[in-house]
């Protein structure tokens, strides 16, 4: 059997038809969650091998960029979203937002772009890291992937106050930090490697095989 991956969607989720296709294009089955079915009890979030939660601005990013719908992950469905945390999870820049919300990596928080404006720049850079060992990254150490950046709310601020409970997936080159993230972070996993959460959209890239990397290694680390 194919493995499965639960797309989470949302009211303002607007990326996951490129999500679906690239896990698609991997081997996997990739399904729709819809939040009201979700709500209904009409289908579960946590009934796939996968869960991935795509971009957009869910609820409008009222509150706060995945403010809305990180608080529903921690109420309403915090049972199935401590479940899906046990496996493979991908954020991407909303869903990014979401997960720091929802509570995955942390005491971290992503606060608005140091420029004070939407930044969208179509061949950011991204080097990954090479100490991390996280199935989302299997392969990649050390390379630099480009594809595009698309966030207003995208700067990585951790409490220095608390413990790390994040590992750094993805920096930005040296000069090309576009949202003024500290130490040039553009992802981080969770400890155990298994959340992985980045604010740019390998979806998008126009090389094939930088649009597929992170998916491909999810997909695997289930088979």
């Amino acid at each position: 059997m194919k493995p499965t991956v639960n797309v989470l969607y949302l009211p303002g989720t607007n990326c996951q038809e490129e999500t679906v296709a690239a896990f698609a294009a991997v081997g996997a089955t990739p399904r729709l969650r819809f939040a009201a079915d979700l709500l209904a009890g009409d289908e579960r979030l946590d009934d796939a091998d996968i869960l991935c939660i795509p971009g957009g601005f869910s609820f409008g990013d009222h509150l706060g960029a995945g403010a809305v719908a990180g608080a529903l992950l921690r109420s309403h469905l915090a049972e199935q979203f401590e479940t899906c945390r046990t496996r493979p999870l991908i954020g991407i820049c909303n869903g990014f937002q979401i997960a720091v919300r929802g509570g995955c990596f942390g005491r971290v928080g992503l606060k608005v772009n140091s420029s004070g404006t939407f930044r969208n720049e179509e061949n950011q850079r991204h080097v990954v890291d090479e100490d991390n060992d996280s199935p989302w990254l299997t392969g990649l150490g050390g390379q630099t992937l480009v594809f595009p950046c698309a966030h207003g709310e995208g700067r990585f601020h951790p409490d220095s106050t608390a413990p790390a409970e994040y590992r750094v997936a993805l920096r930005y080159e040296k000069e090309s930090n576009p949202d003024g993230s500290f130490a040039d972070i553009a992802g981080i996993t969770s400890l155990d490697g298994l959340s992985f959460g980045l604010m740019d959209h390998p979806e998008r890239a126009v090389d094939r095989e930088v649009r597929l990397a992170f998916f491909e290694n999810g997909v695997r680390a289930v088979r």
